[in-house]
């Protein structure tokens, strides 16, 4: 119980409360904009771009926020699950996807530009009971002569990514890009697609069953030795070198264009095309099927009454609930994502933007709709506003700016302004992070068909 009471806490806890990154896609100078579509490479406004570290985190906790989790006690804040039942659905969801970006290199040529890229990604989506937290925050007492559903449904998985980038001028307004992909996978754990454990506490000796019908696939994060011995490695988002080439490996593919006319810009993509991970080592697949019984510890009263009988109703424990595990390799698909958006220039200093995004997930899909506009306060830095509409999430006013000194530009947003300053009371909010350096000969664009519109 301890390990799964950890788990739950990291999934809800890391990094912070973040939400979907609504903005660089649209800032097509930028470098991070290339990594949601590789025809941007062309585009870029010097000839070599280095990409340096930065990040971006997208969580959205339903019906949880910090505040329902932790308890101020003696002037700490500690965790508190005891609570947490009470705010809850019969079934509620919970995903948190990361990317921490290391380094990078663009070469903008004539016809042909190119991009090699570096990060590492965390996907986590899952959907679970109510009825399982209350077990763990509160015990079975509640459920006496009731059957509760407590199987929990979703998957986490990280991998490193290294991508090889293309773009093609087609013409002087069209540029085409494609980028291959290949994944090392780090740790993966997933649920199968259905499953059910159906707990059943009698009412009469306070005897347990449990209705099986549950598949989990796991690679590089449950050494399981037994019941008595079960190591969870729940840090997905451990980084280590000797993980960027491993037997744990796969392939992705981005599709792009993009279309140049003066004041308008238009792009499209798709991200994570036919993308899999095949996991070959460190794979464990636990099946858990049928009804078993359990009569050798009465959880209610007599658990913690002596010591010979809690060691004795374990054996019992261990016999009753030992699931099957096998070590077959499988294979993880990911899900891609449609991106279609522009951007319009009313004069030298205002531009606004249209953006729509879908994302494919395992478990929910969800389509972002965000309207932004941005003001060039000076030649160095551009300030802007945006408002986005995500499923639960019918309004949200976020902000952003963009430096170029020198060099180096600098990049952040968040698609929730207000809740940067309210997470503990927040289910979604978020910040991107991102650097580059551009040097090198400036992009030489394609003649105005028409005058720009100068600012007062």
């Amino acid at each position: 119980m301890k390990n799964v009471t950890g788990l739950m806490a990291a999934l809800l806890l890391t990094g912070g409360l973040f939400a979907q990154d609504l903005t660089s896609p649209l800032y097509t100078d930028s470098w991070q904009a290339a990594m949601s579509n590789p025809a941007l490479h062309g585009y870029a406004p010097r000839g070599l771009t280095i990409g340096l570290p930065g990040l971006s985190n997208d969580l959205s906790a339903e019906n949880v926020s910090y505040n329902d989790l932790l308890l101020t006690e003696n002037g700490q804040r500690i965790l508190d699950l005891t609570q947490l039942p009470d705010q809850l659905d019969e079934r509620n969801y919970l995903r948190n996807d990361f990317t921490l970006e290391t380094i990078g290199v663009g070469i903008r040529g004539d016809r042909f530009s190119f991009g090699l890229h570096h990060r590492v990604r965390v996907l986590g989506e899952t959907d679970y009971p109510r009825d399982l937290i209350e077990v763990i925050a509160r015990g079975n007492a509640q459920f006496i002569g009731q059957t509760v559903e407590i199987a929990p449904l979703g998957a986490a998985t990280s991998f490193h990514e290294l991508g090889l980038g293309v773009s093609f001028q087609a013409s002087d307004r069209v540029y085409v890009g494609a980028r291959i992909k290949y994944l090392s996978g780090i740790a993966d754990i997933r649920t199968g697609p259905t499953g059910s454990l159906r707990l059943t506490t009698d009412e009469r000796n306070f005897a347990l069953s449990l209705e099986q019908d549950l598949t989990i696939n796991t690679a590089g994060t449950i050494d399981f030795n037994g019941l008595e011995d079960i190591g969870v490695n729940y840090d997905l988002n451990r980084i280590e070198t000797d993980d960027i080439f491993s037997e744990n490996n796969g392939i992705s593919f981005d599709l792009g264009v993009f279309v140049d006319l003066d004041d308008l810009r238009l792009q499209a993509s798709v991200q994570d095309l036919v993308g899999r991970v095949d996991w070959a080592t460190e794979v464990s697949t636990f099946r858990l099927t049928g009804t078993d019984e359990f009569t050798g510890l009465d959880v209610l009263r007599q658990v913690f009454e002596d010591s010979l009988s809690f060691n004795g109703a374990l054996d019992s424990l261990r016999e009753t609930f030992e699931p099957t595990e096998i070590t077959t390799p499988y294979r993880t698909d990911l899900n891609p994502t449609f991106l279609i958006g522009g951007e319009y220039d009313f004069t030298d200093r205002w531009s606004a933007g249209l953006l729509l995004v879908h994302y494919g997930r395992t478990l929910q899909n969800e389509t972002a709709v965000a309207l932004i506009g941005r003001y060039k306060v000076l030649k160095q830095l551009t300030v802007g506003l945006n408002t986005n509409y995500r499923r639960d999430s019918p309004f949200n006013l976020g902000a952003h700016l963009f430096g170029q000194l020198g060099p180096l530009q600098l990049m952040a947003s968040t698609d929730d302004l207000l809740t940067v300053f309210q997470q503990r009371s927040s289910s979604r909010a978020g910040v991107r992070l991102g650097a580059a350096l551009s040097i090198g000969s400036r992009r030489k664009d394609p003649e105005p068909r028409r005058p720009r519109i100068p600012s007062e």
